[in-house]
């Protein structure tokens, strides 16, 4: 997930000209860069599976527990 100034940059779809502008503000500023890579793997790092899958089990059990055996 990119978060906009956190973890690199968006652009609206078909703005080739911002998208160019912040690829190249990001090229041309190593400490930019190296903040982004950090941000996004640290954002990463939530949906590692071994954090993933026990938060979609809890979720699966409590719909299983809810439902009325007929």
């Amino acid at each position: 997930v990119n978060i906009h100034g956190v973890s690199g940059f968006l652009s609206n779809v078909g703005d080739v000209e911002d998208m160019t502008k912040n690829a190249l503000h990001i090229l041309q500023n190593e400490e930019i860069l190296k903040t982004f890579k950090d941000n996004a793997r640290a954002e990463a790092t939530k949906f590692d599976i071994h954090t993933i899958v026990p938060y979609y089990e809890a979720i699966y059990m409590h719909v299983l527990n809810k439902l009325t055996i007929v």
